[in-house]
């Protein structure tokens, strides 16, 4: 059931018919969920709680977040302004220039980067396989 003015547990119990308990088992089942949802509003509670005690771990760690969130997303320019740069040598030499790359120089694995954009702004899984 929803109910736009029920908040916790004790008030969904108080407005929901009781439950439908036919075996043993069942009653057992229910009995887990229902800890389980005490212990989940409890948690919850706490960190409430937490938060509004330690305002500056907060801080912190929301920081610590965007930061990694601007790193996950400066990768894939990075692969690209080096993919570019490996094209470009290329592309000097087969013209019959002189590269700034030596011959053995890894900076020309570069050129085949994958730089397709396979993720949007909002992904926030840190899934990227790296095999640099």
């Amino acid at each position: 059931m929803n109910f736009q003015d029920v908040y916790t547990l004790q008030q969904a119990l108080d407005v929901a018919p009781p439950p439908r308990l036919i075996t043993a088992q069942d009653r057992a089942e229910h009995a887990e969920r229902q800890r389980r949802l005490l212990i989940t509003e409890e948690d919850e509670q706490a960190m409430t709680e937490w938060r509004r005690r330690h305002p500056k771990d907060v801080a912190d760690e929301q920081a610590y977040w965007a930061e990694q969130t601007a790193k996950r997303r400066a990768k894939p320019l990075d692969r690209r302004r080096q993919k570019a740069v490996a094209l470009s040598q290329c592309e000097t030499v087969e013209n019959g220039g002189q590269s700034i790359f030596s011959a053995n120089d890894s900076r020309w694995d570069d050129m085949w980067l994958d730089t397709s954009d396979q993720t949007s702004k909002d992904d926030d899984d840190d899934d990227d396989d790296d095999w640099e």
